[in-house]
């Protein structure tokens, strides 16, 4: 994972994503964590790359101790101003790519909202995620959808670039990509996977129990939503 990007991106994230400021989030991705998240309340909730924090207040109401993991220092720094002084809520520092610092079988629920697709690999990171849950824990996962691109890839082979991804490939491709991100603000390295590796990649270790495809034009794929239970068979 590129983590130096969100160092130096960290106060232009803050500026539009959290507190209703940005549609994507608001309208698309939020409703769909707390659609799987249902009317429960819960121990333990982990938000994994929490970035500024903006859902951990959110997620208040839905649990008696809240934690917030990043890479990221600045984005830390700016979740610490905005939780403030709650102390059901703890904020860590560590590569997610590698390891959740968490003790075992810790959290009810991990949320990875809008994480998985800068990570490189994801096997440890679902051999961490089953680690820290407890038995019928649940996994959300959100990422940008993995057909986003393909009308622009279309585009492209014919032969009228879309800026906004500096580098396409095929839908069935594992690879690392440069877009546009932040409001055209910033460049992003990015690993695209289809959906069936994001799937197949926690069966190991879950159940799928949903899946949700959103648009936000009628027409292309948006964002991808996927809530997990641990086997515990």
């Amino acid at each position: 994972m590129n983590t130096n990007q969100w160092d130096k991106y960290a106060k232009i994230f803050d500026q539009g994503i959290g507190d209703g400021k940005e549609k994507l989030h608001s309208q698309y991705i939020d409703p769909l964590i707390f659609k799987y998240l249902g009317k429960k309340h819960y121990g333990h909730i982990a938000d994994l790359g929490c970035g500024n924090g903006y859902l951990l207040n959110r997620l208040d109401k839905y649990s008696e101790k809240i934690s917030g993991l990043d890479y990221s220092k600045n984005l830390l720094k700016i979740a610490k101003n905005r939780i403030k002084n709650k102390t059901k809520i703890s904020l860590i520092q560590c590569d997610l790519e590698k390891e959740i610092l968490l003790t075992n079988e810790s959290c009810n629920v991990l949320i990875a909202n809008m994480l998985l697709q800068y990570l490189p690999t994801l096997e440890a990171f679902s051999k961490e995620s089953a680690r820290v849950l407890k038995k019928d824990g649940i996994l959300i996962v959100i990422v940008d959808h993995p057909g986003h691109a393909l009308f622009s890839r279309a585009q492209e082979l014919a032969g009228k670039k879309d800026p906004h991804f500096i580098t396409t490939g095929c839908y069935f491709k594992k690879e690392k990509r440069l877009k546009k991100s932040l409001w055209g603000k910033a460049v992003l390295e990015y690993y695209h996977r289809p959906i069936s590796s994001y799937i197949s990649s926690f069966l190991s270790y879950f159940k799928l129990e949903l899946i949700d495809e959103n648009t936000q034009d009628g027409e292309m794929p948006r964002i991808l939503g996927l809530k997990f239970i641990k086997d515990s068979s």
